[in-house]
């Protein structure tokens, strides 16, 4: 039998608390043994027992001996409870009955108290075969008993969990950073609480903070990431799962690295909805509204008309940038994205040498699929008709890379496209200027004019 007692399980709470316990130990998870589990125990039932640590345990744990106002000896109370559990914790083995490591076997089930979501003993209607409480042993029970220390309040709390030793290190510093920070003013404040609401909004700005803080080559980082926000009050516990997708996770770690990583912040910016600009003061005035931006890249849809202004003409974050996302998270081939290039190149020559504002202004206004290839059409015979020879695009361009699937990505092109013609017509269009009226064509009046 091996000596080592914790390795990850893929249970979050666990898994967040053996973090916990690693990082204020200062050692590796695979080094804790029952002297480091010990020795932990006063100086964070001291902690639990301030009044805001207190009362966001009552959010993890209700009824247990630090949230229950029945029980008098509080510390002695709950100290015993977790010294109980470090005595009869076992070495990882080969095989168990505990749900959490199936590697040790269960002394007794654990209810809501001690495990968050698992119910409370009488109410058994929503647990497998009617059973009161979750079968966890005393080490994984014990390790739970720290997940407030890697939670972050926002309206419930949010559990961050992932198989990267990385992500999870770096964050487990920047919540123990936090809590040093209270001991050391004696000002207790509780989980980390920026005044999140949404909980969206909160786990970019949690991802991005790990970004930003760490200098590390996220690059080569994979992980898989998963947030959990959560409460286990009595009346009406409940779990909202939001999982990254690794393609967005590495995305956003090639932003600080790109020179216009603040365009970045304009495009976030965009995504916030209802909001006016002119009267904000504050990041709090904006920060729980609904983004888009961050909704989208949850959610698997596409962002790329975030990256234009068409009020201002204006392309942002440029075309290295836009690139980037769509290789990396939209998973576009590359020669989608270099013959879609070339078109907005070609546009844009015509626009320019022709003096052509109006089209610009047709290609903008085109609302579907029909109008926005008639549109093309146009400038093909334009062309022709003004001695240009070379095609605006091939038949294998067209039906290959600039509309595989036709009417259904068709929006998806016309973005890129003005996103380029904007991007190689920006001295042009300010020199033009680019508060011209829009002229509104309706689809029907673009097809008279073939």
């Amino acid at each position: 039998m091996s000596e080592v007692i914790f390795d990850f399980t893929g249970n979050p709470f666990v898994d967040a608390g053996i973090w916990a316990i690693s990082e204020w130990v200062g050692k590796r998870p695979e080094e804790l043994d029952k002297m480091d589990m010990m020795g932990i125990i006063d100086e964070i039932v001291e902690l639990y027992l301030t009044p805001k640590w207190s009362k966001n345990l009552y959010q993890i744990f209700p009824n247990n001996p630090i949230t229950n106002n029945a029980v008098k000896d509080k510390k002695e109370r709950y100290s015993s409870i977790l010294r109980e559990l470090v005595e009869k914790t076992e070495f990882i083995g080969d095989n168990g009955n505990c749900i959490a490591c199936g590697r040790r076997n269960i002394l007794y089930r654990s209810s809501k108290d001690k495990i968050p979501l698992t119910g409370s003993k009488k109410l058994i209607n929503y647990f497998s075969f009617g059973a009161e409480g979750a079968d966890y042993c005393p080490a994984c029970a014990f390790a739970i008993q720290f997940v407030p220390l890697m939670s972050y309040a926002c309206g419930n709390m949010l559990l961050l969990h992932s198989g990267s030793k990385k992500v999870m290190g770096r964050w487990s510093k920047n919540i123990k950073k936090n809590i040093d920070v209270q001991i050391s003013l004696k000002e207790y404040t509780g989980c980390p609480n920026e005044g999140f609401k949404n909980p969206k909004n909160a786990i970019f700005h949690i991802i991005q903070d790990i970004i930003m803080t760490y200098d590390e080559r996220w690059v080569n980082e994979n992980p898989s990431i998963t947030f959990y926000h959560f409460t286990n009050f009595n009346q009406g516990p409940s779990l909202d799962i939001y999982f990254i997708p690794t393609p967005v996770f590495r995305f956003l770690t090639y932003i600080p690295q790109h020179e216009k990583k603040e365009d970045w912040f304009r495009i976030v910016r965009k995504g916030y909805q209802y909001v006016n600009w002119e009267k904000v003061k504050e990041e709090s005035e904006y920060k729980n509204r609904e983004n888009k931006v961050y909704n989208n890249l949850l959610e698997g849809k596409s962002i790329i008309k975030y990256f234009i202004d068409k009020k201002t003409k204006e392309a942002i974050g440029g075309w290295e940038l836009i690139s980037h996302y769509l290789e990396e998270v939209r998973n576009m081939d590359k020669k989608r994205i270099d013959s879609i290039k070339k078109l907005g190149d070609e546009i844009a020559h015509y626009i320019e040498s022709m003096d052509d504002m109006k089209m610009l202004n047709r290609l903008e206004m085109a609302s579907d699929y029909r109008s926005f290839r008639n549109i093309l059409r146009i400038i093909i015979k334009k062309r022709i008709s003004n001695g240009i020879e070379n095609p605006l695009f091939t038949f294998d361009d067209y039906v290959t890379y600039l509309f595989p699937e036709g009417n259904l990505t068709w929006r998806e092109t016309q973005d890129l496209i003005l996103f380029r013609i904007y991007e190689k017509l920006q001295p042009w269009i300010i020199q033009k200027g680019n508060q011209e009226e829009i002229e509104i064509q309706e689809p029907e009046e673009v097809e008279e004019e073939e």
